[in-house]
């Protein structure tokens, strides 16, 4: 098995840390984005879908989300092929605006009670362009980071990736505050609003700050470009691209379901109160990127065999995914969502920088892209959905949401098995 030799000096120079900063900052920024949506769904579902039956509205409200996921490998495609031709800052820097003026469009729709059907439809176009967006965003971000700080990927990586996940979080503190601010009719007549409004004013902000990146020396190096890379990883990397897809999955999968869809799930499913809710996730997002960060630090410079972790990940989260849904289901809620995350750390860490490096530097964007856009359409974006639907005909509320994530775990181990001689990690 292969592993990334990390006894290099870790001391990180000037232009390091701003880079970290900036690349971190830009990703919490684009997934803070996403998250809200997702958050506060429960608040804003009948204002654009208004249904007699709460599953209905539920569905309807993610199928449009399931939309930007749709949306996603385009903009991907379109802007890896920037990414790959004139460089990874210019894409770094285009993403954010767009997800800016997505985001400050969903704070100032008007409702299904003011317009009618024009008001969904509305809805639907904001969310085309936040997910064109983010399908060049966030594979951007990781192969940038790859590329910039080669030899201290593994801190890099848990840097970027405790930034990535603290949109997470400050969607969740937005939610707590809001909470606790203001009354549940005002919430679900204006109040979901103010989020959106929040990060569509950060991210043009930080349209101007990204400006200030410098490219990175693989990509200066680069002596040819193909002129059509997504073709070219389709005629010879399919191997790759399918083992990339699938170990995304096993990241991405839980992402959305234990991030995403969980404050739906515990509302609408479990029946948990919105102000405990933002409770629970406030406390366990926080765990989870101290945990994050933890691991960079503890691998900073040893020799990680990076195949052994993922098989022991993916042993560990499949027993603490059980014994999660088993708590939650004897309301021991902070616990269990706990137990739910902590462990994900080690996926949420290891797999995006794998997937950097199992293609060459001239099309690396471009199948980091595809890989993760395509695990985003297939299988996370339609997890919600699946699990709505197996819970109303199954009634297995517990138990539906944690065998989808564990068959995407191991999937994701079998594919990077797959993948590793094709990996430049030594």
């Amino acid at each position: 098995m292969q592993s990334i030799d990390n006894n290099q000096s870790f001391k990180l120079q000037k232009d390091e840390r701003k880079v970290l900063w900036l690349s971190s900052l830009g990703g919490m920024l684009e997934l803070y984005d996403f998250a809200i949506y997702g958050t506060f769904a429960i608040y804003f579902a009948k204002q654009f879908f208004p249904s007699h039956d709460g599953f209905i509205g539920i569905l309807e409200t993610y199928m449009v989300f399931l939309l930007g996921f749709v949306l996603r490998p385009i903009g991907g495609i379109i802007f890896s092929h920037i990414g790959d031709e004139v460089g990874r800052k210019k894409v770094l820097v285009y993403t954010v605006f767009l997800m800016g003026i997505s985001s400050l469009g969903i704070a100032v729709l008007p409702t299904y009670a003011q317009i009618g059907i024009a008001a969904p439809l509305l809805l639907m176009l904001m969310r085309v362009l936040q997910g064109f967006a983010v399908g060049g965003e966030v594979p951007t971000t990781f192969v940038y980071i790859s590329e910039y700080l080669s030899n201290k990927r593994i801190f890099a990586f848990s840097f970027v990736m405790g930034g990535i996940f603290n949109g997470y979080l400050l969607a969740s503190l937005i939610n707590f505050a809001l909470n606790n601010l203001f009354s549940q009719d005002f919430l679900y007549q204006y109040g979901w609003r103010i989020p959106f409004i929040i990060g569509g004013l950060i991210c043009l902000i930080s349209y101007k700050i990204r400006e200030n990146l410098h490219e990175t020396e693989a990509f200066q190096e680069i002596k040819h470009k193909e002129k059509y890379p997504a073709v070219i990883i389709f005629k010879n990397y399919k191997t790759q691209l399918i083992c990339g897809a699938f170990m995304s999955a096993a990241q991405q999968v839980f992402s959305v379901v234990g991030i995403i869809y969980i404050p739906t799930y515990f509302n609408q499913i479990l029946h948990v109160d919105t102000i405990n809710i933002a409770e629970i996730l406030t406390v366990g997002l926080s765990i989870f990127i101290a945990v994050i960060l933890a691991l960079g630090w503890l691998f900073r410079r040893d020799n990680v065999n990076i195949a052994k972790i993922l098989i022991f990940g993916a042993i560990l989260n499949t027993f603490t995914i059980s014994l999660a849904f088993y708590l939650m289901k004897l309301h021991m809620f902070t616990l269990g969502y706990g137990l739910l995350l902590i462990p994900h750390c080690i996926f949420g860490l290891f797999i995006p920088l794998y997937i950097t490096t199992i293609f060459p530097t001239n099309i690396r964007l471009s199948g980091v892209s595809l890989s993760y856009n395509i695990s985003i359409v297939l299988f996370a974006g339609t997890t919600p959905i699946l699990i709505t639907m197996l819970i109303k005909a199954t009634q297995m509320i517990y138990i539906a949401p944690a065998v989808c994530m564990i068959m995407f775990l191991i999937l994701g181990c079998c594919a990077m098995l797959v993948s590793s001689k094709s990996s430049d990690i030594k």
